[in-house]
């Protein structure tokens, strides 16, 4: 990532610049946390596609650990030959992604399907707003305020499977309303980051993530009861 290069930006660091430690640590303290039942507390029993997958995702944080720090320390020649490392992780994410779904989904009962179907839809859609995210900073790289925000974009992909995991082993009696929590979360976050750079060109970036992120909001509530969608699962799991 990279902060605005105007004095402005420099006077005070953003939240998705210089200044991102502290939410970076906040999101992997919340992965941790959210994660902590289904694989961190039965890490021995985790296959290794899972542990692959957490492996790229801790080197993922590990990049937005960095690169921020590589800026503040006008390490900038080695700050793009580690973002340059990103054309081949990010990638490598999305595909264990999508690799972990299908063994889900494989495993499939017809007890489980209905909600195995909506695990699915949540898998693949968060694989596509984390490449679109980065696609979309890797395009304005040369626009520093809007290749870091779109960076933000990554991590805040974390935000609903880390929190909706926390909430489903804490408050179970939540049900359906889960979804609604943890996108309230993202959206008051997002709401804030438009509200800081008010004024600026570079705000736009946030405008387009909460689209994006409203969308699939809807999509969630649509998607994985459609008989399209299901007939898919099926055939994505080998169930048909």
């Amino acid at each position: 990532m990279a902060v605005s290069s105007n004095a402005g930006a420099m006077r005070r660091p953003g939240l998705w610049g210089t200044g991102s430690a502290v939410w970076i640590w906040a999101l992997l303290a919340l992965a941790v946390v959210g994660f902590w039942p289904g694989y961190v507390r039965r890490f021995g029993e985790a296959d290794a596609v899972t542990h692959l997958h957490a492996a790229l995702m801790l080197s993922w944080f590990g990049m937005l650990f960095a690169q921020p720090w590589l800026v503040r320390t006008r390490r900038m020649a080695l700050h793009r030959q580690i973002g340059k490392f990103s054309y081949a992780l990010v990638p490598m994410i999305v595909i264990t992604c999508l690799w972990l779904s299908r063994i889900r989904m494989s495993e499939a009962t017809p007890q489980s399907f209905g909600m195995q179907t909506v695990i699915l839809y949540l898998g693949i859609a968060a694989s596509a707003i984390l490449l679109l995210s980065w696609s979309l900073a890797i395009v304005h790289r040369r626009d520093s305020a809007l290749h870091a925000r779109y960076m933000v974009g990554t991590a805040l992909v974390l935000i609903d499977p880390a929190l909706a995991r926390l909430l489903i082993a804490t408050m179970p009696s939540l049900g359906p309303l889960v979804a609604w929590v943890s996108y309230g979360v993202l959206f008051g976050i997002l709401g804030v980051l438009i509200w800081r750079d008010r004024g600026r060109h570079a705000q736009r970036a946030f405008v387009v993530l909460t689209a994006v992120f409203a969308l699939n909001f809807v999509l969630i509530n649509v998607v994985p009861r459609s008989a399209a969608w299901q007939d898919f699962a099926r055939w994505w799991g080998g169930l048909a």
